[in-house]
């Protein structure tokens, strides 16, 4: 990837970070400038044929988040759709559609949530390979919720008081307050109620992680953020705003980890924290100042980029037993910073963000043996910025023959497969 950034463009980057408004500012500013020396004239290109999902391109379409897969194990994909134009904000007077289209690629049925943002959309993802979830918007009682649809009925089956984050099968679901997430981080909240004000925000005692029940629907605050901030407590902590979010259940159900991100200033640091699923003990995985992008390798092992022992900023794989940190594959995937890793098998599908020549860069990698392969590069054009950017977000199929990625490079936001077979 000959037009990467250089290690030192990196490392101002990373000084930058304590001062995120003039970050922001030099960034577009310079990438901008170097676009214009480095562009290619193509949008994008790969040896796979690239299949769009989204059969009526006038409209956009998106799935969401990385850490889950859009198709089911019985070949049933979910798809976010809108008329809306995806380089503007999201606005709480639209809808976005949920599609199910069938294995043979044929509409089964929609339904309509009104709770969604550009980056992981309604959260919508599968229970078992019958039902769905997502999140939605009461009006009447003014309050976020998720709903559970089956694809046998078309019907919704059951509904919840709050809101999905992630969830264990067909057993649990774990939930965060999207209004403190709108406040500090809107490109994950949504826009339906107020965010929290400053005043709100410190209040922790009562916020934080809850557990459904989803055969009782009982429900429990499993850790408030006092609780988090009392785990390897930091003087800091006790002048900082804090949130937690990105929560992820192990493929057994038995563990989950989370962020917990907290701000001194506009000093952002995080930590990697591990919870089992009651709550009931909890530990920090890591705490280097910077946490991006987690996944389940295995139900031992997290595979993530962040920051590590030396101020190292890379792909590490950590055992969640010993908290032992392991450089991935001794740094072959070190120069092209930072990704968004979806595992399955051996195997894993990670992006990353725009080069100097604005493209994204998709790569299957083997976590056990190190060795990667470039799939393809697609452009992401200037108008989609901020909140209304488009990483790549790749996920794979359960069975791992198949990748899936949102992209820009049509100018349009929209949701691809790529067949591996």
């Amino acid at each position: 990837m000959s037009e990467s950034f250089s290690p030192l463009e990196r490392a101002i980057a990373r000084i930058l970070t304590k001062t995120p408004t003039a970050k922001r500012v030099v960034k577009t500013f310079y990438s901008k400038l170097v676009y214009f020396r480095s562009k290619k004239n193509y949008h994008y290109k790969s040896e796979f044929e690239i299949f769009c999902i989204n059969r009526n391109q006038e409209s956009e379409s998106f799935f969401g988040y990385f850490d889950k897969s859009p198709v089911s194990e019985s070949g049933y994909t979910l798809v976010h759709r809108t008329s809306s134009r995806t380089d503007r904000l999201p606005q709480s007077s639209h809808s976005v559609t949920i599609a199910v289209v069938d294995p043979n690629q044929e509409l089964l049925f929609e339904v309509d949530t009104r709770t969604f943002n550009w980056q992981q959309g309604s959260r919508a993802h599968w229970l078992d390979s019958e039902h769905f979830i997502f999140n939605d918007f009461d009006d009447e009682l003014q309050k976020y919720y998720s709903r559970v649809f089956s694809i046998e009925t078309q019907q919704e089956v059951r509904r919840f008081e709050h809101a999905v984050q992630d969830s264990f099968k067909s057993d649990y679901f774990l939930s965060l307050n999207y209004r403190r997430l709108m406040a500090m981080r809107p490109d994950y909240g949504y826009r339906n109620l107020p965010s929290l004000t400053e005043e709100e925000l410190q209040q922790t005692d009562k916020d934080g992680i809850s557990k459904v029940s989803i055969e009782s629907g009982q429900s429990e605050l499993l850790l408030s953020i006092d609780d988090v901030k009392a785990i390897d407590h930091q003087s800091s902590f006790d002048n900082a705003t804090h949130k937690v979010n990105h929560v992820s259940v192990s493929r057994s159900g038995e563990h989950f980890i989370f962020l917990h991100r907290y701000f001194v200033g506009q000093r952002r640091v995080d930590r990697l924290m591990l919870s089992t699923s009651d709550g009931k003990e909890v530990k920090t995985l890591a705490a280097y100042g910077m946490v991006s992008h987690c996944f389940w390798a295995d139900d031992s092992t997290i595979l993530g980029y962040l920051r590590g022992p030396g101020e190292k900023d890379a792909y590490w794989l950590i055992d969640i037993h010993t908290g032992n940190m392991t450089h991935f594959a001794n740094g072959v995937l070190d120069s092209y910073g930072d990704g968004h890793p979806h595992v399955v098998g051996d195997w894993f599908i990670t992006d990353t963000y725009p080069d100097k020549a604005r493209m994204q860069y998709l790569m299957l990698c083997n976590w056990k043996t190190g060795e990667v392969k470039h799939l393809g590069e697609f452009f992401h054009g200037f108008n989609f910025n901020g909140e209304t950017r488009c990483d790549l977000h790749p996920r794979m199929s359960p069975d791992g023959n198949s990748v899936f990625f949102d992209s820009v490079f049509s100018g349009k936001r929209q949701l691809y497969r790529i067949s591996l077979n």
